[in-house]
């Protein structure tokens, strides 16, 4: 416990691996391989953090489903038709999976606010806590204080939009994000989804995966000038996550 007190590190039973998904009846739990496999991932890197924590062998499909159904029957909701899902890892190697129900979205849904944080994240590319995701969300959470405030500046369900130390976006407190740019710089060119890099400080995520692979996205740096020029030109920016998929936000740059 010394060495994490010098390094700033919390207790590790004061958090746990989390990972958050859509379920839905017919469906089961939205790329669920792929949440396991950065589960593991991340018990590996806490595990050097924290040894004989987070053990990697208890993150299993079949635990995972096991306690999936033990947590519909637990809440009298067996026939739940669409649930936001979370998985925990707790440092003991202990797996929980809690379900709450969640609203489709639909035409009518509000399109969110994206707002830029008012200053950068220091050290956002070196955390292991924006690599793996935990309920430790102090990061997030300090961001969305100082941005979004308590004085309702900004309607509820806002975002805020990380940076980092080097100017370069990373990602919103409860998304991945891609902004629209022109192709080749040119102001004329195809606009294009462009979603910044891991090494950008964010955390690599599982609908983010997905949209890559099927190219409906593309990597590359993001500037905040890139994004307020987005602002500006009306360019579609939209965020993506497991529960909500890929959705618009309306850009906001101070």
């Amino acid at each position: 416990m010394s060495d994490q007190k010098q390094t700033h590190l919390p207790d590790p039973l004061s958090f746990q691996i989390l990972e958050t998904t859509l379920y839905t009846h017919d469906g089961g739990l939205l790329l669920l391989s792929k949440h396991l496999d950065r589960m593991r991932r991340s018990a590996r890197l806490l595990s050097e953090k924290y040894p004989d924590c987070f053990p990697v062998d208890c993150v299993s499909a079949t635990a995972v489903e096991t306690r999936l159904r033990q947590a519909l029957l637990s809440n009298s909701q067996p026939h739940l038709q669409r649930g936001r899902a979370r998985i925990l890892l707790s440092a003991d190697g202990s797996l929980d999976v809690q379900v709450v129900p969640a609203a489709a979205e639909t035409a009518n849904t509000r399109q969110p606010l994206l707002v830029l944080d008012t200053q950068p994240t220091e050290n956002l590319q070196e955390s292991p806590f924006v690599a793996c995701k935990t309920t430790h969300r102090r990061i997030y959470d300090a961001a969305a204080a100082r941005t979004l405030g308590s004085a309702k500046k900004y309607p509820d369900g806002s975002l805020v939009l990380l940076y980092n130390s080097d100017g370069c976006i990373a990602e919103a407190n409860i998304a991945n994000v891609a902004v629209s740019l022109p192709a080749g710089g040119d102001m004329d060119g195809e606009l294009r989804l462009m979603t910044p890099p891991v090494s950008a400080g964010l955390l690599a995520g599982t609908m983010r995966s997905q949209l890559l692979e099927s190219g409906q996205i593309v990597e590359g740096a993001v500037t905040v000038d890139d994004f307020k020029r987005a602002a500006q030109n009306g360019w579609p920016v939209v965020c993506m996550n497991s529960v909500r998929g890929l959705f618009g936000v309306t850009p906001v740059a101070p």
